[in-house]
């Protein structure tokens, strides 16, 4: 069997005009990466699915308090519906653990939702003063590929179950017979204030997120990879490709 190089090589031969080639590089290793690191063995102790419809939003970290009030912003104005640009998600709770251990102790995707087509996305939010973009992704990938192993992807299905069926919950229209899929695409989604994006476009490490923020979204991928601007007051957030 030829080795992971072998076999990026061969994908760098594929013609694709007058393109650098390292953005496409990246993202065909980190999808690589994920889809084993997801399979590893092992899950999180407790439940993953945490319902919080009903939690408090209290005056806690800036970044954390934006999070918690996009989420009930959303829940209350939009059926729970975040919309980037013509895309829609369900969003489902935010501050999931997803790892244990004295050393991942604290680790929690920020905000957690679903796709139409049933697929995790993790949305890794950051405000200013911050991480880089592609930072960001590692962060994000790293909370995706626990949260999609099987025993914690089996975890979020049954809780999913549980808080939809809940009986004052609606359905969203676009989300009424979805369900989480474990072998639906999922996303990571950088979203981030539209500071945020301004300091990091100048910054000196900005021609690197900003290359592989301008590779198109591939439909048949398993993995998606993308940056949205978001003031965490609105239902709405638009697409950053550059």
């Amino acid at each position: 069997m030829d080795s992971p190089f072998r076999q990026w090589m061969d994908f760098l031969k594929q013609p694709r005009g007058a393109e650098a080639e390292w953005p496409h590089l990246l993202r065909r290793v980190l999808t690589d990466t994920y889809l084993r690191e997801r399979e590893s063995e092992g899950g999180y102790a407790a439940e993953v699915f945490k319902d919080r419809d009903d939690s408090p939003v209290q005056a806690v970290l800036p970044e954390k308090k934006a999070v918690k009030e996009l989420f009930h912003h959303c829940r209350q104005n939009a059926n729970g519906v975040l919309s980037v640009g013509e895309d829609r998600y369900w969003l489902l709770g935010y501050e999931w653990p997803n790892q244990g251990g004295d050393r991942e102790r604290g680790r929690r995707a920020d905000l957690v939702g679903l796709n139409t087509a049933g697929g995790l996305v993790v949305f890794e939010c950051k405000l200013v003063n911050n991480d880089g973009p592609l930072t960001a992704v590692m962060e994000g990938l790293d909370y995706l590929s626990h949260l999609t192993n099987p025993q914690n992807f089996h975890k979020v299905a049954e809780g999913f179950r549980h808080w939809a069926g809940k009986p004052q919950k609606v359905r969203p229209e676009a989300f009424a017979a979805v369900t989480p899929k474990r072998e639906s695409g999922h996303e990571v989604i950088v979203l981030a204030s539209q500071e945020y994006f301004a300091q990091h476009r100048r910054s000196k490490r900005s021609p690197g997120w900003q290359a592989f923020a301008a590779l198109p979204c591939l439909p048949t991928s398993p993995l998606s990879i993308r940056f949205a601007e978001s003031d965490f007051a609105s239902a709405e957030a638009k697409w950053v490709t550059a």
